[in-house]
């Protein structure tokens, strides 16, 4: 597989696993906080996987790699929490969700801009990092709202960023197949090395061709 479709999957994968999370928790708001909780941090496994792996290709950018490890750990750091918090409240949901979302966020949101020149994606990923960090900074303006303000957040969130990756993954793709076509449609030009043979038969041609003429007596 090739660098380009390596990248097509990773983001179409981010992506899709953000709208599945945002769907899930628009599409029932009144979930209890444990239930939130174990989907807020399936979420955030595989988003943390995610970007660990955007870490590991970009590992010779050594300042935005070691970002998006850092937000990857975090991300996973904050699934195993909410998940194995036996008596999680919806305060501790509020404070855990919206420090992940604008340290992770922010971290983004600066490796981002580092790899701007690389990415054709980086304007996509650096709103996709502020949304997160608005997200962020709502759920701690009311750090008292219960787990429907908290799902109808989260979701929404989930739902823009998802939709931000998928159209990431959409341009990567068809960058790769217009480059594709025209790579394929171009002839190919000829080698150096058939130019001298070329011009040695044209001109054994034109000597064979010539007619002998007449010496005088």
């Amino acid at each position: 597989m090739t660098e380009n479709r390596k990248t097509v999957w990773l983001l179409g994968a981010r992506g899709a696993a953000a709208v599945v999370f945002g769907a899930a928790t628009l599409v029932w708001p009144q979930l209890t906080v444990l239930a939130l909780a174990l989907v807020f941090g399936a979420y955030a496994l595989v988003d943390g996987a995610m970007l660990m792996t955007t870490a590991w290709r970009h590992r010779r950018e050594r300042r935005s790699a070691l970002a998006c490890a850092g937000a990857g750990v975090l991300s996973v750091v904050a699934a195993v929490v909410t998940a194995l918090w036996p008596g999680l409240t919806a305060l501790a949901l509020v404070v855990a969700a919206g420090a992940w979302a604008i340290i992770t966020g922010c971290l983004e949101l600066w490796a981002a801009t580092r790899m701007r020149q690389e990415l054709r994606h980086a304007w996509l990923w650096r709103i996709s990092a502020a949304v997160s960090v608005v997200a962020g900074v709502l759920l701690w303006l009311r750090p008292d709202a219960g787990a429907v303000a908290i799902a109808l957040v989260l979701g929404l969130y989930a739902l823009v960023a998802g939709g931000l990756w998928l159209a990431a993954a959409w341009r990567e793709y068809r960058t790769h197949a217009d480059h594709a076509s025209r790579s394929w449609r171009r002839p190919a030009p000829a080698r150096p090395t058939d130019q001298p043979v070329r011009v040695l038969l044209r001109q054994s041609r034109r000597i064979v061709g010539r007619r002998p003429t007449m010496c005088p007596a």
